[in-house]
Formats: C-alpha cells, sequence, structure tokens
C-alpha cells in the first residue's frame, strides 16, 4: 500500500509539472471582430488578451498581420504596439474582399501562441492606397522591410507539437505509473 501512495504521489507531482505548459496567455477579445465588416481606410487592430504580452523589441515576437483570406499572401511586414494588455497596429486597406488578421503572442511565462480571424473590407468612399496592409514603422521612425521578416502567413508554430508532445509524455508517464502500482498491488495480493 505504501509503494502504491508514493507512486499516486509522484503521478501527482508530474501531473501538476505539466499543467503550467498549459497555462497560455489567452486572447479575450478582437478588433474587429471574427466575421464582421469594416470600411475601407486606415483599420484599426486590437488584441486584447489576459495579460499584457512580454515587452520584446518592436518586431519581433509580438506581431501581427494581414494577409488576403483567399491567397494567403501576407500584405506589408508584420508588426504590433502593446498597450497595456494589447497588440494593436493598423492596416492601409481599400480592396473589397475577405482578409486574415495573422497574430502571434508571447506571454510573461516565455510561451509563444498564435492565431488568426477573418473579417470582411467594403470600400464604399472610394479610398485608395498605394501600400495595402500593415505599416510598421519604428520608435526611430524606420519602416520595417517584409522582405527580411519571416512571414506569418506561412508559419508553422512548432512550438505547438512541442508543448502537446510534453503533455501527452507527461500522460504516459502517469498511466504507466498508475498499472506499474496497480501490478504491484495484484502481486502482494495474490502472494497472500
Amino acid at each position: 500500500m505504501r509503494k502504491l501512495s508514493i507512486s499516486a504521489f509522484i503521478c501527482l507531482g508530474l501531473v501538476g509539472f505539466s499543467t503550467p505548459a498549459l497555462a497560455h496567455n489567452q486572447i479575450e477579445d478582437t478588433y474587429p471582430a471574427a466575421g464582421s465588416t469594416v470600411e475601407a481606410g486606415p483599420v484599426h487592430i486590437d488584441l486584447t488578451f489576459e495579460e499584457a504580452p512580454l515587452d520584446l523589441p518592436f518586431g519581433q515576437g509580438n506581431l501581427i498581420a494581414i494577409a488576403k483570406a483567399d491567397t494567403g499572401e501576407q500584405l506589408g511586414p508584420a508588426c504590433a504596439r502593446i498597450q497595456d494588455n494589447h497588440l494593436i497596429t493598423t492596416a492601409n486597406l481599400s480592396a473589397p474582399g475577405e482578409y486574415k488578421v495573422l497574430w502571434r503572442e508571447a506571454s510573461d511565462d516565455g510561451h509563444v501562441v498564435s492565431g488568426e480571424f477573418n473579417f470582411t473590407l467594403t470600400n464604399n468612399i472610394n479610398y485608395t492606397t498605394n501600400k495595402p496592409g500593415n505599416q510598421c514603422f519604428d520608435e526611430n521612425g524606420q519602416e520595417l522591410d517584409i522582405s527580411k521578416q519571416e512571414l506569418l502567413s506561412k508559419k508553422v508554430q512548432q512550438g505547438d507539437g512541442f508543448v502537446t508532445g510534453l503533455v501527452w509524455a507527461a500522460v504516459f508517464v502517469v498511466l504507466g505509473s498508475l498499472i506499474g502500482a496497480l501490478n504491484i498491488r495484484r502481486q502482494k495480493d495474490a502472494r497472500r
């Protein structure tokens, strides 16, 4: 019985150890809302998170990009400014159609989460722009160059697979420990 208690304690410890890997900074709200329709022009994009994102250099880690929903073509570089628990940017858009907002956020615990949502653009005011998409200027007024960035529209989050693998490994360790403890118990009972 003592070995069963020790095994159960170890299993609970492993489950408790793996749980923080699932505690990412969750997105609470978006503007524009997913599936909504907005008018052409400088479109303000605001993502609200449970907690403030990790303060990283501009154009790194915490990013928002705009892409055409049908082709996935990213329009302009990816960037975002942190304001409390918000990631914000502005994108100039004129061509009516469906667009995709792609985002990546680094939490203060070091975990990186990403997501996307679509919205529809109408142009009833005949707005035009020579540079559609995200306009990213750092604090020195230098424009970020899309050709020097990894595109969010083609990004595959490798970290998500790693975290999932850790969780599954912890589940197998817990199950293996419980099965082992039950086998020991059965052997003891059989000897009596």
